[in-house]
């Protein structure tokens, strides 16, 4: 089971079980067709008390509580689940719609049938692989089934770009917006875990960001600001320019935040997915990123930027240089947490030369500055799956991460030539952009050499 199939039903689950009243209230029977865990599944999905979940497949396997007789008849009464899920099956399965007539057969007229299918990727037979599917699909299958697909969503990322379906027997709406059970996307708590000892809790550097940040705001001088992790609304009250923030639960303090800021109550997976972005007034000029500290979620975070980024979008990554191995666990035990931002420095040095790249020296954990995005550049789309198969995984923090190797003093004065020649290129392409920067750094560190 590849992440973002995994990724892409706990949005199916977010949007249409947590935030549904009558899925709290009783036990729900959850029916995985075709589940069979290989190489993972999506049990730990749906793992709550009232939670029931059936994995039926062909043959005995690990995970298997069911295995079927027949391949297309499913061994249960009409309208028993109350949810239906099925992921990386509709390819191998010769005659699909008979099965999806099954599952659409048992479900319940007020459930819910969660449907996961690629539309690219490489042959994978299992014992047979038939199919690539698109949206027209889904609409033809409930066609087929005398069903109705409600939700449907074709993943860009790679390299199976997911088909996704949410489909029901009758035209339910999806549930309406529970703000009190939306921090199930919210890993760990972001505020009350314990202090660790004082190496553990140990900060450095040259300048404090927010000072850093207040200083790009003033030599930018942004249209439009883009902020994702506001807590407090410190960072966000800098701006002067119409603002953006998303935090799926801002703690915002009073006089903080300013009439020309926007907060969006969601967590940036839930922004994007939404198609928010599309209705910014314009796309940002500055964009600071400061979410949840795994490498991940930066990642994405990245990825949906890059595609909102003009040729002179600058765009600030926050906990790059965690001063201990602890503050770079993935999982919190701290109060000064970085996680495993640190990988998304390393992977963009790896695989994405094109882009300009500046680490700087601040205070609490180090800021990285990205500039030259380019928005028609997929290689991170398309390599999506593997790339996070390599880079999640625990790793030793490399000593030359806690030492702050290669990052420059945000008052060193190639920063604010660096400032200076990205506000003046208002106009300019991206390569014009880019071979300025490069020109300049590279003077720089000459003459620095020669003194």
């Amino acid at each position: 089971m590849h992440l973002t199939s995994i990724e892409n039903m706990r949005q199916c689950y977010e949007r249409y079980i947590i935030k549904n009243s009558r899925f709290s209230s009783r036990e729900i029977l959850i029916l995985d067709i075709g589940g069979a865990n290989i190489n993972g599944g999506y049990g730990d999905i749906f793992s709550e008390a009232n939670h029931r979940y059936l994995t039926v497949d062909l043959q005995e396997g690990l995970g298997v509580d069911i295995v079927m007789q027949s391949a297309y008849k499913l061994p249960f009464e009409e309208n028993i689940a109350d949810i239906v899920v099925s992921g990386q099956m509709l390819e191998h399965c010769e005659f699909f719609w008979l099965i999806f007539s099954e599952m659409v057969r048992v479900l319940k007229p007020d459930g819910y049938l969660f449907l996961i299918a690629p539309s690219a990727g490489p042959i994978h037979s299992y014992p047979v692989d038939c199919y690539r599917f698109y949206p027209d699909a889904y609409r033809a299958l409930a066609k087929h089934a005398k069903c109705h697909l409600i939700d449907v969503w074709l993943d860009d990322r790679g390299p199976w770009h997911d088909l996704v379906g949410v489909f029901s027997k009758f035209a339910l709406q999806p549930p309406a917006c529970d703000s009190e059970k939306k921090e199930i996307s919210i890993p760990f708590d972001p505020v009350n875990s314990p202090p660790g000892s004082e190496p553990e809790e140990a900060t450095s550097g040259q300048v404090h960001y927010l000072t850093v940040l207040a200083n790009l705001h003033q030599a930018l001088t942004p249209s439009l600001y883009l902020e994702i992790g506001v807590r407090h609304g410190r960072s966000l009250a800098l701006a002067r320019c119409p603002a953006v923030g998303i935090d799926p639960a801002p703690q915002l303090q009073e006089n903080l935040i300013k009439k020309n800021a926007q907060i969006f109550t969601m967590t940036s997976d839930e922004y994007f997915a939404a198609g928010h972005q599309h209705n910014l007034s314009q796309k940002p000029d500055l964009v600071f990123i400061d979410g949840m500290h795994l490498f991940e979620y930066a990642l994405r975070d990245f990825m949906q930027i890059e595609r909102l980024a003009k040729p002179n979008t600058l765009l600030v990554i926050d906990d790059i240089f965690p001063s201990h191995p602890t503050q770079a666990e993935r999982k919190r035990s701290t109060r000064v947490w970085t996680g495993d931002i640190w990988k998304l420095h390393r992977l963009l040095l790896e695989i994405r030369p094109d882009l300009f790249i500046l680490a700087l020296d601040t205070e609490p954990s180090g800021l990285l500055l990205v500039a030259g995005m380019d928005p028609e550049n997929n290689l991170l789309w398309d390599n999506y799956d593997a790339i996070v198969k390599k880079y999640q995984k625990d790793s030793p923090l490399p000593q030359n991460v806690m030492s702050r190797i290669g990052s420059v003093d945000p008052s060193h004065r190639s920063v604010t030539a660096f400032l200076s020649a990205l506000a003046k290129e208002r106009g300019p392409s991206r390569m014009t952009i880019l071979n300025k920067l490069r020109a300049l750094f590279k003077l720089k560190s000459s003459s620095e050499s020669s003194q």
